[in-house]
């Protein structure tokens, strides 16, 4: 009995392929599970750190910035490829969302919200929407928890100011 059981674990990982293939659903579910991750990194992260003034919050923001809208710009490209103009048009949104959050940290404290919202709201209208390689929900996630954790980050600090 306990040979029987113990042969069907050499066979069983043999048989399974990777699945690349998402549904709607199941990219959506993705996605909130990044941005809950990034939220989660960013809220640890300024704890972790303290009161930081505006130049230091710029100057931590710009990196992560930088890697998101690199990830937004690919998105961009392979959406203009494959010719699916629904999808590029949210990448652009969300690439311009993007290049705007700086500017946004000069806003008072109440109107602070803007820039995450816009950005967090396109990478989900462009995970819904996408028709590209299937892959790519990797690639938004990654953008969901960047964004995500910027947010948790700066907002945390406003919240502290």
């Amino acid at each position: 009995m306990t040979y029987q059981a113990v042969e069907t674990f050499d066979r069983v990982g043999a048989r399974e392929t990777v699945r690349r293939e998402f549904l709607r659903s199941e990219r959506l579910v993705f996605l909130a599970g990044a941005a809950a991750f990034g939220a989660m990194a960013g809220f640890v992260a300024a704890v972790a750190m303290g009161r930081q003034d505006i130049s230091m919050q710029w100057l931590a923001s710009t990196p992560v910035l930088a890697l998101a809208l690199l990830l937004a710009v690919s998105t961009l490209i392979e959406a203009v490829k494959t010719r699916a103009y629904g999808c590029s048009a949210m990448a652009f949104v969300h690439a311009a969302t993007l290049v705007a959050w700086p500017v946004s940290l000069l806003f008072p404290q109440a109107q602070f919200w803007m820039a995450p919202v816009a950005a967090l709201t396109s990478v989900l209208l462009l995970a819904s929407c996408w028709t590209g390689s299937p892959s790519a929900i990797y690639r938004a996630a990654g953008q969901a928890a960047l964004v995500a954790a910027l947010a948790g980050y700066q907002g945390l600090l406003a919240v502290l100011a």
